[in-house]
């Protein structure tokens, strides 16, 4: 059987004009918000969007917005609600030597699932100059 000329041209037109994402599962896949966070991906999600945050954030390291470790949560803080306020984190120091506690707000933080990381907008050294709270 012999395939005409316009029939070939018409074919390779028309795998032309379908997009790559389409017949690429792998490029077809986007990240959606709150069901991605669930899946456990690297994204950061507001303290809001976590949930259960008491009980998954009381484990959790702290990176300032460059990621260098600033310190761990000690207490997390939560309204009558059950909304989380802040955290409160040990900054400073070695070993438990010479740190303080300080509350970083809810509205400055982000959680990173995947490696249990909260991640600050603050600079270490605006994290630093934070009034202490006596434990």
């Amino acid at each position: 059987m012999k395939v005409s000329r316009h029939f070939k041209l018409a074919s390779v037109i028309a795998l032309r004009a379908v997009p790559i994402a389409a017949t690429s599962p792998v490029l077809a896949q986007k990240a959606t918000g709150a069901a991605t966070a669930e899946r456990g991906t690297a994204m950061q999600v507001p303290l809001s969007k976590v949930s259960n945050p008491v009980g998954r954030l009381a484990d959790s390291s702290v990176q300032d917005k460059n990621g260098d470790s600033v310190g761990s949560v000690r207490k997390v803080l939560a309204n009558s609600a059950g909304k989380v306020t802040g955290v409160e984190v040990d900054v400073g120091g070695f070993l438990g030597v010479e740190t303080k506690v300080v509350e970083i707000k809810a509205r400055d933080l982000r959680y990173e699932q995947d490696r249990n990381v909260l991640t600050t907008t603050l600079r270490k050294s605006q994290i630093k100059a934070l009034p202490e709270i006596k434990t």
